[in-house]
C-alpha cells in the first residue's frame, strides 16, 4: 500500500473558496456574487487580435519566459503609468497571477523561512506559501484601521527568519488601499531586515475617492517583486495570463523553476495580453467607473439596513460587509442569504479568522443584477 498524501494535504483546512465555485457552477436561479469573475466579455478589439493570431498559425510555445512583444508590453506598461524602467530581464510571463505568486515564493523560501500574511487574506497566499517550505506569520488587520496593519503589529512579526512580507493592495477580500505612510514604512522595514516584499497589484487600477495607488517597487525597487493579472483589469480572467517583475536574479530563478511547471504561458494569450497592454487606455478607465458605481451603489444600499456594516468604499472589486450584528456566524448567514433569498456570497472566514463575522461581496454582476441582490438582502429579518 502506497504511503499517503503530503503532510500539507493529508488534512486539509477547509477550502471555502473551492466549495462555493463548485456550488455556483452546479446552481440556477442564483445571483452569484462569490468569485471575483467580471461578467463583461472581453473587449472585442481583445478578441479580434487574439483570434487573429489563431488564424495566423500562433499555436506553438512561446520562449519560456514570454514572447518578447508581451514582455516588451509589459515594460512599456510600467514605464508610462509608474515610470518604473524594467528591461526584459525583470520581467516574465506567467499563467495569471496565482503563478507568479507561486514562482515568486518557490524562487526565495528555503525550509523554514517565514512569510508574514496581512489577514484576511486571499486564501491560496498561506498554501503557497507552505508548499514551498515556508512558514506563515499571520498578521490581523482590524476594520477601526480600515483594514490596514499596524506599524507595531508588522515590526513584532519580523525575525531573523523573515525572507517576505505579502502586501496586496488594493486588497482582496476587505477593498482597503494602503495609505503612502504605511506603504514607506514596508519599504524602510524590506530595506533595514534585507527581506522581500512581494506586491499583489492584480487590482490596481481599481482605486476609488481620495485614495492613491503607489507601487511598492518605485519605494524598494530592490526588494520588490511583483505579481500581476490581466484577469481583472481587462476582463480576461479565462484567458489566464498574467506576469511577475523584479530583480534579474529572482526571474532567472522562477524561469528554472517553471521549467518543471508550465514551460511558458499560453501563445494566444500573450497575443491578447499584448494588444490589451498597449491600448490600456482605451479599457481600463472604463472598467474602473463601472465597478467604482456598483462598489457603491452597493454600499449605500446595504448600510441601510440595521444589521449590516460595510467601510467607505477604498478599492478593489469587493465590498467586505460585517454580518455580526444579524446574530449568526458568516457561515450561517451565507448559508441563510442562499437559502431564503438565492444570493451567494463568500463567508468571511475563508479569508483567515479575522474574517470571522464578515462576508465578501462581488460586484461582479450587472447594476440590474446588483439590485435584485440588495432586494434580496432587504428581505432578510433577524
Amino acid at each position: 500500500m502506497p504511503r499517503s498524501l503530503a503532510n500539507l494535504f493529508s488534512k486539509p483546512s477547509e477550502n471555502i473558496m473551492s466549495e462555493i465555485g463548485k456550488t455556483a457552477a452546479l446552481m440556477t436561479n442564483v445571483i452569484d456574487l462569490s468569485i471575483g469573475d467580471p461578467d463583461m466579455v472581453t473587449a472585442t478589439p481583445i478578441l479580434t487580435a487574439a483570434k487573429d493570431s489563431l488564424t495566423a498559425g500562433n499555436t506553438h510555445y512561446s520562449a519560456s519566459d514570454g514572447d518578447v512583444e508581451y514582455l516588451k508590453a509589459i515594460i512599456a506598461f510600467y514605464q508610462e503609468k509608474f515610470g518604473l524602467s524594467y528591461t526584459k530581464e525583470n520581467v516574465r510571463a506567467t499563467v495569471g497571477a496565482g503563478h507568479a505568486t507561486f514562482l515568486a515564493f518557490g524562487s526565495i523560501i528555503n525550509p523554514n523561512d517565514e512569510v508574514i500574511i496581512f489577514e484576511p487574506y486571499f486564501s491560496p497566499y498561506k498554501t503557497q506559501v507552505e508548499a514551498n517550505g515556508g512558514k506563515a506569520i499571520i498578521v490581523t488587520c482590524e476594520a477601526k484601521n480600515g483594514f490596514q496593519p499596524t506599524k507595531e503589529a508588522i515590526t513584532a512579526a519580523i525575525s531573523d527568519k523573515t525572507k517576505a512580507i505579502l502586501v496586496n493592495t488594493p486588497n482582496n477580500p476587505t477593498g482597503a488601499v494602503y495609505d503612502q505612510e504605511l506603504l514607506q514604512v514596508l519599504a524602510d522595514l524590506a530595506k533595514e531586515h534585507d527581506f522581500y516584499l512581494i506586491a499583489d497589484e492584480v487590482y490596481w487600477p481599481f482605486v476609488y475617492g481620495d485614495h492613491e495607488f503607489t507601487p511598492l517597487e518605485k519605494l524598494a525597487p530592490n526588494h520588490t517583486l511583483v505579481t500581476g493579472s490581466l484577469s481583472k483589469v481587462f476582463a480576461m480572467t479565462g484567458f489566464r495570463i498574467g506576469y511577475l517583475a523584479g530583480p534579474a536574479d529572482i526571474i532567472d530563478a522562477a524561469g528554472l523553476l517553471n521549467e518543471g511547471i508550465t514551460f511558458s504561458a499560453p501563445s494566444i494569450s500573450q497575443t491578447a495580453g499584448t494588444y490589451a497592454l498597449n491600448h490600456i487606455d482605451d479599457f481600463t478607465p472604463a472598467l474602473k467607473e463601472e465597478f467604482g458605481n456598483r462598489l457603491n451603489y452597493v454600499a449605500t444600499a446595504l448600510n441601510k439596513l440595521p444589521w449590516l456594516n460595510i467601510l467607505p468604499v477604498a478599492g478593489s472589486i469587493y465590498l467586505f460587509a460585517d454580518i455580526s450584528a444579524s446574530g449568526m456566524d458568516d457561515v450561517t448567514f451565507s448559508n441563510y442569504l442562499l437559502d431564503k433569498v438565492g444570493v451567494l456570497v463568500i463567508p468571511g472566514r475563508a479569508f483567515g479568522d479575522a474574517g470571522r463575522g464578515y462576508i465578501r461581496i462581488a460586484v461582479t454582476q450587472d447594476m440590474a443584477t446588483l439590485a435584485a441582490a440588495v432586494r434580496a438582502f432587504e428581505k432578510l429579518t433577524f
